[in-house]
């Protein structure tokens, strides 16, 4: 569906807070989705006999989608309404949830969680559109601390949650994926509801950008691969702490996962609340290339201050300083919006690219550890090994412009 007014375009009206709200719920409960499955895993190994590889695997499986379809994905989602591209992802989400809660063998399981990958990965465009088309650009940096925050709560609240259920359903991961396929129905139904499409005179003089075109007007800024290498690094240690954390806590300390649960939720929600509030300062000051610095620095110290203890106490300082730390993510998924000239669909594309990054490193840190941990016979040496991936946000904030460098040169155009 091509993309159609349905609010008048005028100024930047109120009910923008309404649409962005329901956007950021949509996609963060996808991530939630995600994210819970190393509350699942040891259930769901020991029902399938899954080996190391085999888990690593399945925590990857999701974002392998975003890094081989971020661009097509990107090109085509950008000449689509965002309102009825975000609803179809959902509708499409639900019903791979309850494929996985059916899989009677890990091959069926692995197909449904990388059909719900795709389905995450084409909402990236939407966001880009939506933001562009909702809001000024000083304003992008509290859009995206918002989102933050959502994460936060939703992720953190599923995090937490996630082994009550598995606790009231006798460990059945079926029953408990089921119950989130219910929610995440719920949040496609309201966002058909009240989601809404804003067209303005750049979406419309755009629109029939060629994709070539359009592809290298994105890919010409050095920042944002910078941005996404950034990225890559953090999300992979952190891939690899979802995943993998509670059961290195219940092996190695016996720890349950309710706790370890805890842990990482605690991680999330401080990370997501902390975020708005140090981006906006960040990007006020002008110092974000140095925040990124900084929060790097404590990201690494607290991934190998998780992995050392089993003490409650200090698990949970180790998680609250790590989620200080992803007080990182709104500056430096705001890299695309900053980016000098860029067109809406460029930017659409531009941002599916930043999620790749993200989606990337995801990916890569549970499936390196899995085999890592096969080779070491070691989870936790592997964990302390992929604890370091955080340093390339540290060489990030030593050369990001964030909007104030030289514009680039235009793109030379095909025709």
């Amino acid at each position: 569906m091509q993309l159609t007014p349905s609010i008048p375009v005028t100024g930047y009206p109120t009910y923008r807070w309404v649409v962005v709200s329901l956007y950021m719920l949509a996609t963060v409960s996808s991530q939630m989705v995600m994210i819970t499955l190393g509350i699942l895993l040891p259930s769901i190994s020991a029902d399938l006999s899954l080996s190391p590889a085999q888990q690593g695997l399945l925590g990857s499986i999701s974002y392998w989608a975003p890094i081989i379809l971020a661009v097509p994905i990107g090109w085509a989602g950008s000449r689509m309404s965002p309102k009825w591209l975000t609803f179809a992802t959902l509708a499409g989400g639900t019903l791979c949830l309850f494929v996985q809660s059916w899989a009677p063998v890990f091959a069926v399981l692995l197909a449904g969680r990388l059909l719900f990958g795709i389905t995450t990965v084409a909402q990236q465009p939407a966001r880009a559109v939506l933001t562009r088309q909702w809001f000024p650009l000083r304003e992008v940096i509290v859009v995206n601390g918002l989102s933050n925050v959502f994460f936060g709560i939703v992720v953190g609240g599923g995090l937490a949650v996630a082994p009550m259920i598995l606790a009231l359903t006798g460990d059945d991961w079926r029953t408990t994926i089921q119950v989130f396929g219910v929610y995440y129905g719920g949040v496609g139904l309201a966002w058909l509801l009240l989601g809404r499409d804003r067209v303005t005179g750049e979406t419309i003089t755009t629109a029939n950008q060629k994709a070539l075109d359009m592809l290298r007007g994105a890919i010409r800024y050095k920042d944002l691969w910078t941005g996404g290498i950034g990225f890559c690094g953090a999300t992979m240690s952190f891939g690899t702490f979802l995943t993998f954390y509670p059961t290195l806590m219940l092996d190695d300390y016996g720890v349950s996962e309710k706790l370890s649960g805890g842990v990482l939720a605690l991680d999330v929600i401080l990370g997501g609340i902390v975020g708005i509030v140090v981006g906006y300062v960040a990007a006020a000051t002008q110092t974000e290339g140095r925040f990124l610095q900084v929060l790097g620095i404590l990201m690494i110290g607290s991934f190998v201050g998780m992995i050392s203890t089993g003490w409650i106490p200090a698990m949970f300082l180790f998680g609250a300083i790590n989620g200080l730390a992803w007080a990182f993510f709104p500056i430096l998924i705001t890299v695309p919006f900053t980016l000098r000239g860029i067109q809406t669909r460029e930017l659409a594309v531009a941002f599916s690219i930043t999620m790749m990054w993200v989606s990337m490193g995801i990916a890569l840190g549970p499936l390196i550890t899995g085999y890592l941990q096969e080779l070491t016979g070691s989870l936790k040496l592997s964990m302390f090994i992929i604890s370091f991936g955080p340093v390339t946000l540290i060489l990030a904030g030593s050369t990001l412009g964030f909007g104030r460098d030289p514009a680039p040169v235009p793109a030379v155009s095909s025709d």
